[in-house]
């Protein structure tokens, strides 16, 4: 029995061709028992059953071959084997794309090359090439938000996996995206970080402005077309190029938030107090710094710290840091604050810090 080539299901081309090498042997005829068994294993056929997966690779040909023992009597044991029954597999396209920031990007207005990260993954199970495209403010612009510019350093950039985070100079600098001569090409089950960069016009504080990105299979005819599509010769492997759920295309949506953030800090000498108690600035007196940071506007400044290095001829004073009125330790523990006196340091890291607030940091030193 022989079935011939037939595209069994998107993702799975098969042939099946099954010859059972059963006949007389040493002149026996094949009646009685053994010609039940004979015309039993005649009825034998092959189904093939239809199989999507992404989990075998593009272009991989799976092959079987049946085998078959009887006795004859008293003779040996004989061994037929059928013919290869082979299938190859095909490419099925499926790009997932996803924004990685979990908030919107807060930028100041106007403002410069504010980064969006997303993440590109070929879901499908073949070796593929994508296009990427940005669109600013996609429709429909819900009311009150912003458009987005493309960045004055560049639109897209791809990351090189040299530091982690973008990179937009230096040894390290990521890709600027080029369409046409540096697509990105994923194996299965792999993935790019991708970033968006834009630039930010002159509008009001608490408006959103969103980019879209999107990514599409390059494999001809592929993109936009019908989930189950399959292109004959086109897929990994000389298979079929088939398109997935996706239809081999997809796209996600960052977020900017103005903010107008802004930081003021201004450090002043609260007092100074001499041995006698009096105002004097002499050799031993004791100074009270204070420093004030403001942020204004909205969003959020992200590990937000503050160094301030002891003038010269100044020793600090132990345990005399305090933040908005909190009497902290000089060592590193869980406190924000503290004292290195390797480099005569004044340290507090206060982590993000939504906007309005304001921090008041008061520490001592005396004059040697």
């Amino acid at each position: 029995m022989k079935h011939g080539d037939y595209n069994a299901a998107p993702g799975v081309r098969r042939t099946t061709d099954l010859t059972l090498m059963l006949g007389r042997h040493r002149g026996m005829v094949s009646s009685g028992w053994w010609g039940r068994l004979c015309w039993c294993l005649g009825l034998l056929v092959f189904v093939s059953q239809p199989v999507w997966s992404i989990g075998t690779t593009a272009g991989t040909m799976v092959t079987n071959v049946a085998t078959v023992n009887y006795l004859v009597g008293p003779s040996p044991p004989i061994t037929a084997t059928s013919n290869t029954v082979s299938f190859r597999v095909d490419e099925i396209i499926q790009p997932v794309l996803t924004w990685q920031d979990a908030t919107p990007i807060a930028v100041t207005t106007p403002g410069s090359n504010a980064v969006l990260t997303f993440l590109l993954t070929n879901g499908g199970n073949g070796s593929e090439a994508f296009g990427l495209t940005r669109t600013n403010g996609p429709a429909p612009l819900p009311s009150g938000n912003y458009t987005p510019l493309n960045g004055s350093i560049g639109s897209i950039y791809l990351e090189s996996g040299a530091l982690s985070g973008f990179q937009g100079s230096g040894p390290n600098a990521d890709p600027l995206y080029v369409a046409g001569s540096s697509d990105p090409t994923l194996a299965p089950n792999t993935n790019i970080t991708i970033y968006v960069i834009s630039n930010t016009p002159s509008v009001a504080n608490n408006l959103q402005g969103d980019v879209l990105l999107g990514a599409a299979a390059l494999t001809v005819g592929v993109a936009g077309a019908l989930p189950g599509t399959a292109l004959p010769g086109l897929g990994q492997g000389g298979g079929f190029a088939v398109v997935g759920s996706a239809r081999a295309q997809a796209d996600a949506t960052g977020s900017y938030i103005t903010s107008g953030l802004g930081l003021v800090m201004n450090k002043t000498v609260l007092k100074v107090r001499d041995a006698r108690g009096t105002g004097v600035v002499m050799p031993g007196a004791e100074i009270s710094y204070q420093i004030v940071a403001t942020l204004s506007g909205a969003g959020t400044a992200s590990n937000l710290a503050l160094i301030d290095p002891l003038p010269a001829l100044t020793t600090y004073v132990p345990g005399s840091m305090v933040v908005d009125g909190l009497v902290q330790t000089d060592a590193a523990d869980t406190d924000p604050a503290q004292f290195i006196a390797a480099t005569q340091t004044v340290s507090v890291s206060l982590g993000n810090v939504a906007a309005p607030a304001t921090v008041v940091i008061v520490f001592r030193a005396t004059i040697n």
